[in-house]
């Protein structure tokens, strides 16, 4: 059977657990998978561009971000933003408002110091969550396309979580372990190179 959508997801999920009244739960499960993933998963195609308008000390973060990649204005040259703590950015909000050089993440929003005196465009390329299948239906997303059994083992894991079923649990975990693993790994081959591609002394 194939598993491309939140429907089959949720289909696959009630086979492997052998339980066909967990209807109302497997969203939950799906939904605690996601969360799990979202913490670990970092693969190139989580990787999103904006053009990211600097209006203020405070910018609301972009929808499913995670992390950030890259962070520059749009000036000639460019210029990098670097990261520093809050408490540490702090030091560098000098009176009056300058050319933002510093960022840092404050709740739901990024922090800029100096505090822009314009608006001022960014490119901003930064870790996305995938969009959410729990709902199931025709729900996809990318990560569900290419990589079904992981989401597969991890909404089991948290299933046989509920069920209290510790072979089950300590099985799903070792499936997810794995192909989390793999997925990784292709995420860092696909960057890099495969070992083909190597350079070799000589």
């Amino acid at each position: 059977m194939a598993i491309s959508t939140g429907a089959e997801l949720a289909t696959a999920v009630a086979n492997f657990l052998a339980r066909a009244d967990l209807t109302s739960r497997i969203p939950e499960f799906v939904a605690l998978a996601e969360a799990k993933l979202n913490r670990k998963l970092r693969t190139p195609e989580m990787e999103t561009k904006v053009t990211f308008p600097i209006t203020g000390e405070y910018v609301p973060l972009p929808t499913g971000f995670l992390e950030v990649r890259s962070f520059y204005l749009d000036s000639d040259p460019f210029t990098a933003l670097s990261y520093l703590p809050p408490d540490t950015q702090t030091g560098y909000l000098i009176a009056g408002s300058s050319i933002p050089a510093y960022f840092s993440i404050v709740g739901t929003n990024f922090r800029f110091a100096p505090v822009p005196s314009a608006t001022y465009n960014a490119t901003l390329i930064y870790y996305a969550a995938p969009p959410s299948v729990k709902t199931g239906g025709s729900a996809t997303n990318w990560l569900l396309t290419a990589h079904p059994d992981l989401y597969l083992w991890a909404s089991c894991y948290w299933g046989a979580v509920y069920l209290q079923d510790e072979v089950k649990a300590s099985a799903s975990k070792g499936l997810y372990d794995e192909a989390l693993a793999e997925v990784m790994t292709l995420g860092r081959r696909t960057r890099w190179g495969g070992p083909s591609m190597a350079m070799r002394p000589g």
